[in-house]
């Protein structure tokens, strides 16, 4: 008789939860130097910079930022339609939802408090001075890594018991969650996610939206297919013992 896994769900925010990268749709449209941004975000695509890097450039080329126009630009954005639906069934299940982003607090809070959402969320801390400058604190970085400034892989490997049969789900999209995946037991992706999990021989679930997710859990479930993948448990391991 096969086990009973406890699933526990890690999901991106930008062009995840949300219909559209809220970073690009809001603090890109304080970035009057449109060059700079798009040398900025491909140097980061094709990883010849890291994610902290990244944020750091591009907050340091924000002009004229106000939080009454970046607020408007907020009231502006939408979510998956059925990520409500979706958080709903997790709570239905006893499924734990963790959101890990590498975006920005103020906004992924601002949008979820629009929509009603308490949820736990893990991500890079917006900081404006007097002179109305942007910075970013990385709360969650991994010390011993200089690349993420949320390491998703901590958060991931530290909330999952493997000796408690906790089967770890991701969901993401982009290139901030490509390292995640590796720890991940079920990996939900699409776009530059998707190719990076094909590229690198890792089993996938290409989704549309929340709802591909939930019908896909419970089609597993129901073929009793649950369970670990012996490779990212192996990873998982060796983070513990220091490896």
């Amino acid at each position: 008789m096969k086990k009973d896994y406890k699933l526990k769900f890690y999901t991106d925010f930008d062009g995840t939860i949300t219909m559209n990268d809220v970073w690009i749709n809001s603090i890109g449209k304080f970035i009057k130097d449109k060059a700079k941004f798009k040398e900025v975000e491909e140097d980061f695509v094709s990883l010849k910079i890291t994610s902290r890097e990244c944020i750091r450039r591009e907050l340091e080329i924000v002009e004229d930022f106000s939080f009454e126009q970046f607020d408007k630009y907020l009231d502006d954005e939408s979510l998956d339609p059925y990520f409500k639906k979706f958080l709903d069934w997790c709570k239905e299940n006893d499924y734990p939802v963790k959101i890990v982003s590498e975006g920005l607090d103020y906004y992924i809070n601002y949008i979820l408090r629009k929509e009603n959402i308490d949820a736990e969320v893990y991500s890079n801390k917006l900081i404006v001075s007097d002179d109305n400058k942007l910075t970013c604190e990385f709360p969650y970085r991994d010390e011993h890594c200089s690349y993420c400034g949320v390491s998703k892989r901590n958060i991931l490997v530290n909330g999952t018991n493997d000796l408690d049969d906790e089967i770890s789900v991701f969901i993401g999209d982009g290139v901030s969650d490509y390292c995640v995946s590796n720890y991940a037991d079920i990996i939900f992706a699409k776009k530059r996610l998707a190719s990076y999990c094909w590229k690198n021989n890792l089993t996938y679930f290409e989704y549309k939206d929340f709802s591909d997710v939930m019908k896909k859990i419970e089609k597993l479930k129901e073929q009793r297919k649950i369970k670990h993948r012996q490779e990212a448990k192996v990873r998982r391991k060796d983070v513990f013992m220091g490896g």
